[in-house]
């Protein structure tokens, strides 16, 4: 009798060692994953086609002169710079193109806001599609503000990405990327849950310099 037991208590044992290995198996290949498609699932970069206006953010090195790159090719004859006030994004923009060319939008302070603001400015231009720029690491938490303000609108949006350093293939190579990856991916959360703005920005930007640079 105390035999069978001692049986039974060793096969419990081994079914224990490989239900933990299992899980193990699963953890690792999870955080593979993760490793190499969260980088690749941030950057969105869609064909470019003739629309009615370029809308560019604010924010990055880059985006302006892929806007202008875009204008320059003719895919649209009007430019929107979205938080135009900042990183002097106006200025540069009516350098480059005829100043009755661009529009300025100035109130957002977000990627959501920049996505009702704009679309605001293009119910009132009645523009009915619109090349959406910004940097490569951003677009896809550009789409998911542009589609969820534009979500009952027949607006046709065309994402376009900005090059960066960003390598979406090995970002856990750089601290930098990697700040970057986790900082979108925090901000794709908050968005969700309706957090946006300069506050919200600043409490990121504490807890990635507690995380990554201290």
């Amino acid at each position: 009798m105390f035999s069978i037991i001692r049986r039974q208590g060793t096969l419990s044992i081994k079914k224990r060692k490989k239900i933990r290995k299992r899980i193990f198996f699963i953890i690792v290949l999870l955080f593979t994953f993760f490793l190499l498609f969260a980088g690749r699932f941030l950057v969105v970069d869609e064909a470019p086609k003739a629309a009615d206006v370029i809308v560019v953010l604010s924010g990055g090195e880059g985006r302006l002169e892929k806007a202008y790159e875009l204008y320059q090719s003719g895919y649209a004859r009007k430019m929107i710079v979205s938080n135009g006030l900042a990183d002097n994004l106006w200025e540069s923009a009516i350098r480059l193109l005829p100043r009755k060319s661009v529009i300025l939008e100035r109130k957002a302070d977000s990627t959501y806001e920049s996505a009702v603001y704009v679309k605001k400015i293009m119910k009132k231009h009645k523009y009915h599609s619109a090349l959406i720029v910004s940097s490569d690491y951003h677009m896809r938490r550009v789409k998911y503000n542009f589609s969820r303000v534009y979500k009952d609108s027949d607006t046709k949006l065309i994402y376009v990405a900005s090059n960066t350093t960003y390598d979406p293939k090995a970002w856990w190579l750089s601290k930098h990327n990697v700040g970057i990856t986790i900082s979108e991916y925090i901000k794709i959360i908050g968005n969700t849950f309706g957090i946006y703005g300069n506050d919200a920005k600043r409490k990121l930007y504490q807890y990635i310099e507690v995380f990554f640079y201290e």
